[in-house]
């Protein structure tokens, strides 16, 4: 590959996940809502199937993507990628003619299985792109995932309350199938398949899965996922409530909006801290600081306070975005960094389907707005356990480094 091949596919892989987050994000608005009218039921009954829809879906992830991360380094990141793009474009596809909402969660579980494009992107530009560049491609992917997400759920609130949930589900396909046509013709990847007992076995998946540089990183990456996942089945079901003009879906899409928007700048701040500070220390911060800002949506009194208050929680979202997929690619050689970035995605899974069963289950015990304080409890134990599991790693600018190799040397 050129020696700056990697930037131009950087950029490309960049703009096509803006695309498929941009599409995978129109419908969390609604989907509350959506569950609520298939099933004829009360707020309390649409959070607690929200939580079974999205949490089987994370468990289906958690399944699937060590597998998907162990093919991705027998035979490319690629096709990874192309896979997770037109699979999701099938199962949104899918969702848009579920007849009931047990229809409607089984193909919500299906795409689990199919999906994971993040963690695709991550893996094959993590392949490219050389050590000491490494946050900075993590910056620029995330901010273009965060962008997608930022703008999703503001188009998609606004087209579902227009025209219906149906035609933003099919909106939603198209924009994933577009994503994946995108990286099928313009990306290159020049992958050199491992030789005859050099690659990637279920074992030592096990073994990496279970070795003390990743182990404590999944644990984390976990942890991660459930905070954010444990309010998303009641944040349209709050705002419906306070919502006096009917618009509930899109003013949930501004609020998601305004987190992403404020996450995409957090996201392109923090990438320039690289070499700066050591990567699990702005990790532990951020955790800290984003634990103290779910506090603050109890006490909305409107849901225009509302929607400003949940934006804030992404203040810190960037620094907690990069530096975990950073430690991810640092922690492992280049061979295996499909398979860890599988690992990556399974362990969010696992968090992104805990935290709805979490927050579903809880809304009708302890009410609505206290699930903000559940996920603020989190955040800060993930601080905690970040600070004392995970080795402090120092990325060195490639003039200053010793080794020119890795560009990272433990603080």
């Amino acid at each position: 590959m050129p020696k700056e091949a990697w930037r131009s596919n950087l950029y490309i892989i960049a703009i096509a996940e803006f695309i498929c987050l941009l599409g995978f994000s129109l419908f969390m608005p609604f989907l509350p809502l959506y569950i609520q009218q298939k099933g004829g039921f009360t707020n309390a009954e649409a959070a607690v199937w929200v939580g079974i829809a999205s949490g089987f879906a994370g468990l289906a992830m958690f399944v699937s993507s060590p597998v998907w991360g162990l093919l991705a380094d027998r035979w490319g990141r690629k096709p990874m990628l192309l896979r997770a793009q037109f699979g999701g474009a099938i199962c949104v596809g899918l969702m848009a003619v579920a007849p009931n909402v047990f229809f409607l969660a089984g193909f919500r579980i299906v795409q689990g299985l199919f999906t994971g494009t993040v963690a695709a992107a991550s893996a094959l530009i993590a392949s490219m792109t050389p050590k000491e560049k490494l946050p900075y491609s993590m910056g620029i992917l995330m901010a273009a995932v965060l962008g997608g997400q930022t703008m999703g759920p503001l188009l998609g609130g606004f087209l579902s309350d227009r025209f219906g949930f149906t035609i933003t589900f099919y909106i939603t396909s198209g924009l994933l199938a577009l994503g994946g046509i995108i990286i099928l013709l313009v990306v290159k990847e020049s992958f050199q398949r491992p030789a005859h007992g050099q690659t990637t076995s279920m074992r030592s998946l096990l073994q990496l899965a279970s070795s003390r540089q990743i182990f404590p990183l999944l644990l984390v990456l976990a942890a991660l996922s459930i905070g954010p996942q444990i309010t998303s089945p009641v944040v349209p079901l709050i705002i419906n409530s306070l919502n006096v003009t009917g618009n509930a879906a899109t003013e949930s899409g501004a609020a998601y909006a305004l987190l992403g928007i404020i996450a995409a700048i957090s996201s392109l701040v923090f990438s320039r801290f690289h070499g700066r500070f050591p990567v699990r220390n702005i990790l532990v911060f951020c955790c800290i600081g984003t634990g103290l800002l779910y506090i603050l949506p109890i006490f909305a009194g409107s849901s225009t306070q509302l929607i400003v208050l949940i934006g804030l929680t992404g203040l810190l979202n960037g620094g907690i975005i990069i530096s975990s997929n950073s430690l991810v690619g640092l922690s492992v050689p280049v061979s295996q960094q499909g398979v860890a970035y599988g690992l990556s995605q399974s362990a969010s899974s696992l968090g992104g389907g805990i935290g709805p069963f979490i927050g579903g289950g809880l809304s009708p015990l302890i009410g609505l707005r206290n699930v903000f304080a559940v996920s603020s409890g989190v955040f800060a134990v993930v601080g905690f356990l970040a600070l004392k599991l995970i080795p402090n790693i120092q990325i060195r600018k490639k003039e200053d480094s010793a080794d020119s190799n890795t560009g990272v040397r433990p603080a």
